[in-house]
């Protein structure tokens, strides 16, 4: 069944509408051509036999008497062109010759003074016959006179109505072939997109893997299946991340809610000494601040994710905002030697507490990967309008292999130990996507056995534009 409604349709209708306008211009504009043009090339024969008239006139008609002008006339009339079809008067309408024909109709003729020096052409019916008349004033040895002369149109207007009959009957036939083949070749042309939805219907969550053919052709269809394509491969990493982010949170989700379980089930198992218990409250609060941790990181990705952040920039001093985490961090590990190398205040627009954020989770992981005895190292720098901050430690280093999975959420090097840590893999991922949202860069460079250094680059702000 044919939908009125398809591209297919639409196109024919289209091709239909642009056909009938063309063919009817060409058909009107050719029929008024042709028309026009007869009648160009008979008023031009009309003419000159007008003037043929006004030459025999000014040869003859001051040597001869009426009488013999009548009949110079109707010897003229039969010899000239045109045959016996024109009429002469003067100025008081006295008739020096008329036409047999002319003069039985009772035709009749404007005289010399309602005429111009312009000849008049109309069309009038002599004896149920169309002609076409041309009256002109001349003026022969300083007198008026007023020519007419015609010519029968009825083969013209027959003509005329063939071509028109012509016209009605094969514009039809070409609309309808026009139709019958455009139908077919949009069909035909719209072939591959009927392919390309039937393959796109099929593929579903357990077949993303699948896609769609692609023909060689260099046409918009290759492109459009190309771009599907394309399109598929980014919704199945899409889906093969959500599915590996949803399985790795329920997997560090379950680790510290059954710690939570099996702790909570020992202490309310009744038997269990002050210290014990205490020992259990301890445990389970690590494991509870451990799991809130996680959720607000898991919060915090999706929200980003969902394009919902709410970071407000403004312009910030770096150097400052590092200070303040470095003192935080060192309250915490006091034991840790941490050193600070800065230049003048560099200043930049951002979110302080996502820049906050972004330091602590560098030094966090800094401290956490490195030996108790180890040095980590903090140095900022404007180098070319570009803060660029440097978070380096002499820990155990990331294997070349997996330097390019340590943005990846949930990943970890040594899931072991990271778990024994806090972490869960995702500061990271949260640290990039800080840094993305304020337009900059992060990169790393690690060797085993020697160390760790994570750099961040932040476009700075003008001088005009920093913050006093």
């Amino acid at each position: 069944m044919i939908n009125p409604r398809s591209i297919g349709v639409r196109l024919t209708g289209w091709y239909l509408l642009i056909l009938l306008l063309g063919l009817g211009t060409f058909g009107l504009s050719s029929w008024f051509a042709i028309r026009a043009s007869v009648f160009h090339a008979l008023d031009d024969e009309l003419l000159d036999r007008v003037r043929g008239v006004q030459k025999f006139m000014q040869l003859q008609i001051a040597s001869l008497s009426p009488n013999e002008i009548r009949d110079e006339f109707r010897e003229h009339s039969v010899l000239g062109p045109g045959g016996d079809l024109f009429q002469v008067c003067d100025a008081t309408g006295v008739w020096l010759y008329r036409s047999a024909v002319l003069e039985n109709s009772q035709t009749t003729i404007r005289l010399p003074s309602e005429l111009s020096d312009a000849a008049v052409f109309e069309h009038r019916t002599v004896q149920d016959t169309p002609v076409r008349f041309a009256t002109q004033k001349v003026i022969v040895n300083g007198r008026a006179y007023s020519i007419q002369v015609a010519a029968p149109m009825k083969e013209f207007f027959e003509a005329m109505h063939r071509f028109g009959v012509a016209l009605w009957l094969i514009v039809p036939l070409l609309i309808a072939g026009a139709v019958i083949g455009g139908f077919w070749i949009s069909r035909r042309a719209l072939r591959p997109v009927d392919e390309i939805t039937l393959a796109a219907e099929s593929i579903s969550v357990s077949n993303l893997t699948r896609r769609l053919d692609v023909s060689a052709s260099g046409d918009e269809l290759q492109r459009l299946a190309e771009t599907m394509n394309r399109m598929l491969g980014r919704l199945d990493s899409a889906f093969q991340k959500m599915s590996q982010f949803t399985a790795d949170a329920s997997h560090e989700l379950r680790a510290p809610i059954s710690v939570i379980l099996a702790t909570s089930e020992m202490a309310a198992s009744g038997g269990r000494t002050l210290a014990e218990l205490q020992e259990d409250m301890v445990q389970i609060k690590g494991e509870a601040e451990r799991t809130k941790r996680l959720i607000d990181s898991l919060l915090l990705l999706a929200r980003a994710d969902a394009g919902e952040d709410r970071l407000q920039m403004e312009p910030t001093n770096l150097s400052a905002l590092v200070t303040q985490v470095i003192v935080q961090v060192r309250r915490a590990w006091p034991e840790r030697a941490i050193v600070f190398d800065s230049q003048a205040p560099v200043t930049v627009s951002g979110d302080p507490d996502g820049l906050r954020r972004l330091v602590f989770i560098l030094l966090d992981n800094a401290i956490k990967y490195s030996a108790p005895a180890g040095l980590v190292q903090v140095a900022l720098v404007n180098r070319d309008g570009q803060a660029e901050c440097t978070v380096g430690d002499t820990g155990m280093g990331i294997a070349p292999e997996h330097l390019d999975h340590v943005f990846d959420r949930f990943w970890r090097a040594d899931r072991v130990r990271s778990r024994g840590t806090g972490g869960a893999g995702l500061g990271l991922s949260i640290a990039r996507w800080i840094v993305d949202r304020h337009h900059g860069t992060i990169s790393v460079q690690s060797k085993v056995g020697e160390g760790t250094a994570f750099t961040i680059t932040l476009p700075t702000l003008r001088v005009s534009e920093e913050i006093p």
